[in-house]
């Protein structure tokens, strides 16, 4: 209730709310202790003096940043709650912890843990009950992925760019288009930037490709592309531009990065992406036209997607990125020989290709190969390299990035 407790006072004026999050409670955690009760009372009164006109000590001042409705917050602490009654065992799993931590359960079968998170970022997390991973049944915010039931935990911070600032903002729309290469109906997310209703102009597209086992929300729900880019355009580190969302799954598997297989399911993405999402888009949405201004990238599957799609249609793509991905040499040398014969001329054409992954990630050796590849046959490129592993938080890194240098 209490996303609905908080929106109580744009209906009703005189209507005020004094937050409970971080009190502490009574074994049954239903009710607050003493020192629960004393706390309420200073908040309680914190916001009633100054509307009785008089002024509030500091000492009753007080900042608690929730924003779930579901998790506490408070000192730098998250508590956790799920109700397991009949579970022996309840342990906690997220990106923020270095191994999963037990909860403890109190008499009425809730189990319970307040854990200190330490770095603002947006974590997913998941809870695992004897043994079975399981989402959080009281959250909402969901990790939307295929193989995985994650929750997702947001420590604020004013100054990230995932953060929601008051600046113009763009809209997601979600979309349906007709695959012709697949046989079937496709979903797709599309951005437009804030201007876009009330204008005619057409933009600039960036193709964004999921990651393995994502899905095509992830980019919106767990990479905050829209809201980063509103942030950048606002600042005016970002052109304005459509960012296009599609499912990277082509339906027939996902095999190892490394082998031969995926380059063949790379290359029914990129018909799909040539043949039925180019002119899906295009037909749908005010676009520019011309590869200066069409640009591609994603996180895993999608980043080795992205790469094949834009050197297999460079007549389409001048700017890709590649985000945790890469290919091989072996690939590179079957699929594009003129990279290796005509390096000047792929220099030529190309605006920006692009490299991000961390030095904790599973695949850093791999695209630290395609680079050392693309130095010896002399393909010019950028990147950096972060720490940490193969995350949505270096995803968020690498995309903020790149979206500061696309379409100038």
């Amino acid at each position: 209730m209490n996303y609905i407790i908080d929106k109580l006072p744009e209906t009703i004026p005189t209507a005020h709310v004094v937050s409970s999050s971080g009190c502490t409670q009574f074994f049954d955690q239903i009710h607050f202790d003493a020192a629960g009760y004393r706390e309420m009372g200073r908040r309680y009164a914190a916001v009633m003096l100054p509307l009785m006109g008089y002024k509030a000590p500091v000492s009753l001042m007080y900042h608690v940043p929730v924003e779930s409705p579901v998790l506490h917050r408070f000192g730098g602490g998250v508590t956790f709650n799920i109700r397991a009654p009949h579970a022996s065992s309840v342990l906690l799993s997220s990106q923020f912890l270095t191994e999963n931590v037990p909860l403890t359960m109190n008499r009425e079968g809730i189990w319970s843990l307040t854990q200190r998170v330490k770095d603002p970022d947006i974590y997913q997390y998941h809870f695992i009950v004897d043994g079975v991973t399981v989402a959080d049944p009281s959250n909402t915010d969901i990790f939307p992925n295929e193989g995985f039931k994650a929750s997702l935990l947001t420590i604020p911070d004013e100054k990230a760019l995932y953060h929601v600032n008051d600046v113009p903002h763009g809209r997601v729309t979600y979309c349906i288009y007709k695959s012709e290469v697949l046989g079937m109906n496709r979903p797709v997310l599309v951005y437009t930037p804030a201007e876009y209703e009330d204008g005619d102009i057409s933009y600039p597209v960036f193709y964004l490709i999921s990651g393995t086992t994502d899905t095509e929300e992830t980019w919106f729900k767990v990479g905050r592309v829209n809201t980063i880019l509103d942030n950048l355009i606002a600042q005016g580190k970002a052109n304005p531009m459509i960012v296009v969302m599609p499912y990277g799954n082509m339906m027939n598997g996902t095999p190892m990065p490394s082998s031969l297989q995926a380059a063949e399911m790379y290359n029914v993405f990129a018909k799909e992406m040539t043949e039925c999402i180019i002119p899906f888009v295009q037909k749908e949405f005010r676009t520019l036209e011309g590869r200066e201004n069409r640009a591609i990238a994603g996180f895993s599957r999608g980043g080795g997607q992205s790469l094949f799609t834009a050197f297999s249609h460079l007549d389409k793509f001048a700017w890709v990125c590649s985000y945790s991905a890469y290919l091989t040499p072996e690939v590179m040398d079957i699929y594009f020989p003129s990279f290796t014969t005509s390096a000047h001329n792929v220099n030529s054409q190309m605006k920006l290709i692009w490299f991000g992954i961390g030095s904790d990630d599973f695949l850093y050796k791999d695209v630290v190969k395609n680079r050392e590849y693309f130095d010896t046959i002399g393909i010019e490129y950028k990147g950096i390299t972060t720490t940490g592993g193969h995350t949505w938080m270096n995803a968020r890194t690498y995309l903020a990035t790149t979206l500061q240098m696309l379409f100038k």
